[in-house]
């Protein structure tokens, strides 16, 4: 079996920008999800630290409900509170009225649920399909077999090829209404081949251009110009699926490019340079 080597490999991508949406406490599980894990376990710390405070300041004012407990004594609440909720119990503070139970066994409840939420965002969040694919920074309009097309290069970077990879271009069409309002649709594209049983490589999402494209047309106008591309298929080894996405604004678009090549095979070895992956040179000119 052919062994594959890599080199280099940069990630790259892009982000839409939403206005007007929502806030985070509207959909609180789905902004913990979008969190990366620096900001996850800051909030996740800070609910701690803000459930024991409250605890243990509502201990400090009941004199006498915790036994061992300095009177008023918000550290000694505090870390009594952390204790019960982390249902340790060392035992040298300890409820020693029936309030301090009640509020005691309150707390437990409430640990649970919040031992419980965390443990299961955690597994979510390992748990969720990862991106496992590369796209080019640029996309190229040149040609293809001696017909005019746009393309996109994308790559796996995982030792084991992805299964049943499918892709879908689409750009972004706007079209003004015979009443004045503007209306945009995502419009698209056919693809010479828009499937690949075994992602393992690199893969170049091929679209013919008619002389009547009107993709092409918006591409060479002055207005907004956007273009979508997504890529999907089964990781091998984890048996989850793989998603990946990006985005090419007009200026990404390199007219009369074509990619450098950036497979090559020594002594039998098939070499993906992902150094050069996102490398575009122009086309030779042609004569009339």
């Amino acid at each position: 079996m052919r062994r594959i080597h890599r080199k280099n490999v940069v990630i790259g991508g892009s982000r839409a920008v939403k206005l007007g949406t929502p806030s985070a406490m509207g959909d609180l599980y789905y902004a913990t999800m979008e969190m990366n894990w620096p900001s996850f376990v800051g909030f996740t710390s800070l609910i701690f630290i803000l459930l024991n405070l409250g605890f243990g300041l509502l201990y400090a004012l009941l004199p006498g409900a915790i036994g061992n407990m300095a009177p008023g004594s918000i550290s000694d609440g505090f870390f009594f509170s952390v204790e019960t909720l982390g249902t340790v119990g060392y035992g040298n503070m300890f409820p020693a009225t029936r309030l301090g139970h009640s509020i005691a066994g309150l707390e437990i409840l409430v640990g649970l649920f919040f031992s419980a939420t965390v443990t299961g965002l955690i597994f979510a969040r390992f748990a969720r399909p990862r991106t496992s694919l590369m796209f080019s920074k640029v996309a190229v309009l040149g040609r293809y077999e001696g017909q005019k097309a746009l393309m996109v290069r994308v790559a796996s970077l995982r030792t084991r090829p992805l299964a049943g990879a499918s892709a879908q271009m689409a750009w972004l069409a706007r079209r003004d209404t015979p009443d004045g309002r503007v209306v945009r649709r995502l419009i698209t594209l056919p693809l010479v081949r828009a499937n690949n049983p075994a992602l393992g490589l690199s893969w170049t999402l091929v679209h013919l251009i008619d002389a009547d494209d009107d993709m092409l047309a918006a591409l060479r106008g002055t207005g907004p110009f956007s273009l979508t591309v997504t890529v999907t298929g089964l990781d091998t080894l984890l048996a989850s699926q793989s998603i990946g996405g990006h985005s090419y604004a007009r200026e990404d678009i390199l007219i009369d490019h074509d990619y450098v090549d950036v497979i090559s095979e020594v002594d039998g070895i098939i070499q993906l340079d992902l150094s050069r992956f996102h490398d575009a040179v122009p086309l030779p000119a042609r004569a009339d």
